[in-house]
């Protein structure tokens, strides 16, 4: 079934949010399509990355790929044909599927696999075959970060502690791509101003990729604004059935929201 799905974009125009003069060329934005849930595709110095992508049956109410493009995604198929590499925050079923994870590798010789060792040790395990320099388990301690390069491309991975939840994740990271305009994904990380700490002395976040709950009201938007700072915001894990009315709570508060309106499309 082809699952429809209002993603707000929030920029910096936000009022908690300082405006910022115009890009500079080695600034040029991210190219981000929207996959399903917190899944996205992104372009960052020349590089491609699917982030918390592709999964398959997910978890109700999150969004998933409808079946042609979760084709698209498993058998590396345009525009899922050049992907350097595959980030995964942590196991949760709408963020992680490793049988669809390992299908896209099986097809793609050039992607490696970065995320937590949990994660890596799930894939493996289906992923029969595949060398294991594909393969890059990485799991900073609590609180620090740890670089990787993929290609010519930065990738910091964040240990930041998940939401508390009944199947907590202890392994939970997230991600800072690139230099000049740097795209961070925090996957479900608290919402807390020392789960962010770890920014300080890193790039300026150029594009942050956040739950939908940190911009709903005021308080988390300040909380955004001064813990995280970054330039634009892209709203994701939005369930399809609150679309209409956390749009309509976005749009009260000011901010200017885009509406890509299906999983597959480009965030512009």
């Amino acid at each position: 079934m082809r699952v429809r799905l209002i993603l707000g974009v929030l920029v910096a125009s936000f009022a908690s949010i300082s405006s910022v003069g115009p890009q500079t060329p080695l600034q040029r934005p991210p190219a981000i399509r929207y996959v399903a849930n917190a899944g996205v595709l992104v372009t960052v110095d020349g590089h491609r990355f699917l982030i918390d992508a592709p999964i398959r049956d997910g978890i109700q109410p999150y969004a998933t790929s409808p079946a042609d493009e979760r084709a698209r995604l498993e058998s590396a198929s345009a525009p899922y044909d050049a992907v350097d590499a595959i980030l995964i925050t942590h196991w949760h079923e709408d963020h992680f599927s490793p049988e669809a994870v390992a299908a896209h590798l099986a097809r793609n010789v050039r992607a490696v696999l970065v995320s937590s060792p949990e994660v890596v040790a799930r894939v493996r395990a289906v992923a029969a075959g595949l060398p294991v320099e594909r393969f890059r388990g990485i799991l900073p301690a609590p609180g620090h970060v740890e670089a990787v390069t993929v290609g010519s491309a930065t990738v910091r991975v964040l240990r930041i502690r998940h939401n508390p939840t009944r199947r907590l994740p202890e392994q939970h990271v997230g991600f800072l791509i690139g230099e000049a305009a740097p795209v961070l994904h925090v996957g479900d990380a608290d919402p807390a101003a020392d789960n962010f700490v770890l920014l300080r002395g890193l790039p300026k976040v150029d594009v942050a990729l956040l739950p939908f709950w940190y911009v709903l009201d005021d308080a988390s938007r300040r909380f955004v604004a001064d813990a995280i700072g970054p330039r634009r915001i892209v709203a994701v894990h939005l369930p399809p059935a609150d679309a209409a009315d956390v749009t309509r709570r976005l749009r009260a508060a000011g901010g200017n929201v885009l509406l890509p309106p299906e999983p597959g499309s480009a965030i512009r």
